[in-house]
């Protein structure tokens, strides 16, 4: 029984494949670059700016502007990457 030797991804594929990881990677660190940058501009501490932003704005606070963090890894990082 012998295997197929692996193939390397074309060009595009890569660039492809490195903007999908690092996308799916975002929806993890997004809330946590928010609380960060929240921080840095109150000067509060993680767990008040994380249960003010919870009370005042509901979970989707974490998420603003996700999706031009989806964009500037999918530009960005795939060429980077890929």
């Amino acid at each position: 029984m012998s295997e197929a030797p692996l193939k390397s991804p074309t060009l595009i594929q890569s660039i492809a494949l490195g903007g999908a990881s690092c996308v799916f990677t975002v929806n993890f660190t997004h809330p946590i670059e928010t609380v960060k940058t929240r921080m840095q501009v109150s000067g509060d501490g993680l767990v008040s700016v994380v249960s003010n932003t919870f009370k005042n704005e509901g979970p989707g606070a974490f998420y603003k502007g996700i999706v031009w963090a989806w964009g500037r890894e999918g530009s960005y990082a795939s060429i980077k990457l890929g």
